[in-house]
Formats: C-alpha cells, sequence, structure tokens
C-alpha cells in the first residue's frame, strides 16, 4: 500500500506544479508578499528600518501591490504597465539556501546580485521570444533590487505565445539551468570573499 501512497503523493505535486504553470498561461496572478527572509537579511545587514520602509527603493515599495506566481525556487512577480507586462524573476530559495555562507559577508542580497547580472544576458538572451525584452540588469540603480531580472512583454499582441514560453520552457528548463548558474555563481564570489 505504501507505493501507491507515494504515488498518489507525486502526482498530486506534479498536478500542483502544472496549475502553477497553467496560472501563467491565463494569466492569473495571486498577491505575493514580501519573504520574511528578505526583512531578515536586511537587519541583519544593519540596514536602518528607515531605509526598507523607504518608499523609493525599499523592500516594502518592491512588494508593495505585488501579484505573481509563487514556485519552489521563488516568486515571478507580474506587474502590468499599461499595455504591457513586466515579469521580475525573484530567486528567493536561492538566499534563503545560501543563507549559511553569507553568515559573515556585509554584501546585501541586492549588492551580490548587481555582481552576478553580466552572467544573465548571455545566458537568455538568444531563448527570448519575439516581443519579449530582457531587463532590470541595471545594478544598483534597479527598482526592484532583489529581482535577478525582469522580462518585459513589449508587444502585447504576442502575450499568448509568451506567456505559453513563460510556463515552458521557460519555467521549466530554461530558468532552472540560469538560477544553478548564479547560485554557482554566487558561492564563488562568496567563498572569494571571506578568504
Amino acid at each position: 500500500m505504501r507505493p501507491i501512497a507515494h504515488e498518489r503523493r507525486l502526482s498530486s505535486r506534479a498536478a500542483s506544479s502544472r496549475l502553477a504553470l497553467d496560472a501563467v498561461v491565463v494569466a492569473n496572478p495571486v498577491p505575493v508578499g514580501i519573504p520574511a527572509y528578505f526583512l531578515a537579511d536586511q537587519l541583519l545587514r544593519r540596514r536602518r528600518v528607515e531605509e526598507i520602509l523607504s518608499g523609493k527603493r525599499g523592500l516594502i515599495a518592491e512588494y508593495a501591490g505585488a501579484e505573481g506566481y509563487a514556485y519552489g525556487w521563488g516568486h515571478l512577480i507580474e506587474q502590468r504597465l499599461g499595455r504591457f507586462v513586466l515579469w521580475r524573476v525573484v530567486p528567493v530559495a536561492l538566499w534563503e539556501r545560501l543563507s549559511p555562507l553569507r553568515a559573515g559577508s556585509p554584501l546585501l542580497i541586492e549588492d551580490v546580485l548587481t555582481l552576478v547580472q553580466p552572467d544573465v544576458h548571455p545566458a537568455l538572451a538568444s531563448h527570448l521570444p519575439s516581443g519579449v525584452l530582457l531587463t532590470g540588469c541595471q545594478g544598483q540603480s534597479r527598482r526592484s533590487p532583489h529581482a535577478l531580472f525582469a522580462l518585459l512583454l513589449a508587444n502585447p499582441r504576442a502575450a499568448t505565445a509568451v506567456r505559453h514560453w513563460l510556463a515552458t520552457p521557460f519555467l521549466t528548463e530554461l530558468l532552472p539551468t540560469l538560477l544553478n548558474s548564479v547560485e554557482s555563481r554566487v558561492v564563488e564570489l562568496l567563498q572569494g570573499d571571506s578568504r
């Protein structure tokens, strides 16, 4: 009987994963809250409360009214900009996994992201569908400092095709590979920083 229960649990997990991918396809975002780890991280690195609450670049401003999709790796935050759509990729789980390694580092997540962002463009540029632009890799001037990058739907007529691309292959193949690469690079940077 145990194998049957195990199979049922796997199929339930697969069904849940499929529903999460389908939500992107049908444009059904839900409210997304601030990851507790991000708040703790900023406080541990002695960021002042005023900076965290700042209306322009603070953590509260970054997540104010955020809607999107939650996955095991983090958040895909969806923002409508008139006829256009912006998707921010926020790799929450990566930072939680790297917490022990970052314990001695004074660098905020946004500082480390700025160092690894040059790797994003070469990894994704050739895979982007027509009508999608890679954005959000401008270093510390970014309005969403915890986002690794963002994708902008610049051609609203391509929305259906782009949403299918987001569901697969982007979320199922391209992003996991990129996040593994980014995590390895962050580990390399942090271990070099601690020497």
